[in-house]
């Protein structure tokens, strides 16, 4: 298990976290679970899956894995962390969730042998016309950089159009259910930090959009918990911003993620600038930002305005595209937004 599947593991360990992926992804942001009805359970996969002929048991890990209440109901669902595309991943998740029948299965049959109450044909396969097992999901998370092209049901990787129709009414289909964190815009609907840790994904590789989400929810990202930003860290291959966590750690343990984002500036750790250099560069742009504005607001067009100073013009038409998506941005903030992203 890589650094950043560890990273989710440990994330998911907080039962409120869990419980807000499945109300987000699941129910649409309503919350028709808490944390108190997420139950812990055994990961491990176990059943005859292979090599039947000689008994030969196989043994895996899901990343996660809960009981779930549901009304007067129960549900088992699971985590599947995945940076890549996985091209069989319905037949995979198919047979993990055929593992977790099994698994019910056997411990139901367990009962019955201790119990000696089964008669019959319930008692040759150990089974009961009373029994039940609980529903078995599994949620594939999916933190990639590239959209996910992979199937997402078992037809997809099945050779069965030569088939006769008649033949292919037989055959059995298995659908996944894939979370994209960079295409899943509708990050409101989580209540917890999964809002930012997705958010904060789903911009990386954007210097600028990074810090601008970063500054819009500082609230929140200014007592960040440490597994929340380590997920962030993992996942985005951010370096750096792992190196200033200690710095920016406070007593109780919570990250600073404002400051320690400031501080990767001031250091020039992101621009490779001294902050000398950094200052100045930003304070040169902000004064032409200003200019740009001024020339803006008296209706001038942007060709004017690039003929006029000597630009050029895409560069105008980035300065206001800022003022009209940020009018509430200072001269001071769209020019450092401006070289970082040159820096990038």
């Amino acid at each position: 298990m890589g650094q950043k599947d560890i990273s989710l593991v440990r994330y998911f360990e907080d039962e409120d976290r869990y419980a807000d992926l499945i109300n987000g992804f699941i129910f649409g942001g309503e919350r028709v679970v808490s944390g108190a009805d997420i139950q812990e359970l055994d990961s491990r996969i176990t059943g005859f899956l292979s090599k039947i002929k000689d008994g030969f048991k196989i043994q895996k890990y899901r990343d996660s894995v809960r009981k779930v209440v549901l009304g007067l109901g129960f549900a088992i669902i699971g985590l599947e962390n995945q940076d890549r595309v996985h091209h069989a991943m319905p037949i995979r998740i198919m047979l993990e969730d055929a593992a977790g029948y099994d698994k019910q299965m056997r411990r139901i049959q367990k009962h019955h042998r201790n119990r000696k109450d089964l008669h019959g044909d319930e008692f040759l396969g150990g089974f009961s016309i009373r029994d039940k097992v609980y529903p078995v999901i599994t949620i594939c998370i999916y933190y990639g950089d590239k959209p996910y092209d992979g199937a997402k049901e078992l037809y997809q990787i099945l050779e069965y159009e030569t088939l006769p129709d008649k033949l292919k009414v037989f055959l059995n289909n298995y659908k996944i259910h894939v979370l994209e964190i960079r295409s899943f815009h509708d990050i409101d609907r989580f209540k917890t930090d999964l809002r930012e840790v997705f958010g904060f994904i789903q911009r990386s590789g954007d210097p600028a959009e990074e810090q601008k989400f970063t500054f819009e929810n500082k609230e929140r990202f200014q007592k960040m918990d440490e597994d929340a930003f380590d997920v962030i860290t993992t996942v985005t291959g951010s370096k750096e911003l792992e190196l200033m966590k200690n710095e920016y750690r406070d007593e109780r343990g919570k990250i600073n993620m404002c400051e320690a984002i400031l501080g990767m500036i001031e250091a020039g750790r992101v621009e490779g600038l001294s902050e000398g250099e950094t200052r100045g560069k930003i304070k040169g742009e902000a004064k032409i930002v200003a200019i740009i504005r001024k020339k803006y607001n008296k209706k001038k067009n942007l060709q004017i305005i690039s003929d006029e100073l000597e630009l050029d013009y895409s560069y105008v038409k980035e300065v206001v595209d800022l003022i009209h998506e940020h009018p509430d941005w200072t001269d001071l903030q769209i020019g450092e937004t401006l070289i970082m992203r040159d820096n990038f």
